[in-house]
């Protein structure tokens, strides 16, 4: 479970993140929607423990990223980055096996789960290429492979569809659901594919001017029940979401 409680993070003074509390179930996958620069990215980085807050925490399990450093080291938490954040000098193979070696592992059983992780996404035989002979739907799902080659309790995904057409946006999709369904993750997903978030979304977020503006279901956020997220849903340019 992930419980972020009143966080607030500033930069040179502008406050990103207003007071946002959310809580992910264990196994629930929340999807983050948002205007560019709503602190989507942010949130993110914070429940990984990358960006200290200035007041608030984010707790998963007994543990905390909080003000005073706490957190718990023994959770796997692996994060999937907006453009796939490959090592460009390594191939497929090395750079979903770079956690796996970081933690000690024998190169034997290096070997035998990035075969299984490669396999699972549809990267079998691409092992010795490198990040620039892929397309961005395979650099994407090399990044999904070596955040899932940890095991992780908890999976952050940063636009993870960004840049792609709508086949291989769809594609991800399956795929980060089959990953929750063999993986059993607790998972949040910033976006802004609408389409990927009603496909995989058990509840949705919508931050704007630093706070969550709404927080439900996914049915609700694709009904009428809320101003901000049928403005967001619909693109009109009148309603409570200014333009800049």
């Amino acid at each position: 479970m992930i419980s972020i409680e009143d966080l607030v993070v500033e930069f040179s003074g502008r406050r990103v993140l207003d007071g946002i509390s959310l809580n992910v179930p264990a196994g629930g996958l929340t999807v983050l929607l948002g205007k560019n620069g709503s602190g989507k990215s942010v949130l993110l980085k914070t429940v990984m423990g990358l960006i200290q807050p200035g007041s608030g925490a984010v707790r998963i399990g007994d543990g905390a990223h909080s003000a005073d450093g706490k957190e718990d080291p023994t959770v796997r938490m692996g994060y999937v980055f907006q453009k796939g954040g490959l090592f460009d000098s390594l191939t497929v193979f090395d750079n979903v096996a770079f956690p796996l070696r970081r933690q000690g592992m024998g190169e034997d059983d290096v070997l035998g789960i990035v075969t299984g992780i490669l396999d699972r996404v549809g990267l079998a035989g691409s092992e010795i290429k490198f990040p620039s002979e892929l397309s961005g739907g395979m650099q994407k799902r090399v990044g999904l492979a070596r955040a899932v080659c940890i095991n992780p309790e908890i999976l952050l995904y940063d636009d993870p569809t960004a840049g792609l057409d709508p086949i291989l946006s769809d594609s991800i999709a399956e795929l980060m659901l089959d990953i929750r369904r063999n993986y059993r993750t607790t998972s949040i997903v910033a976006t802004h594919d609408l389409k990927v978030a009603e496909k995989i979304a058990d509840e949705i977020a919508l931050l704007y001017g630093g706070k969550i503006v709404f927080r439900g279901a996914r049915g609700d956020f694709f009904g009428d029940v809320s101003a901000f997220a049928r403005q967001f849903r619909t693109g009109d340019a009148e309603g409570p979401i200014d333009l800049y």
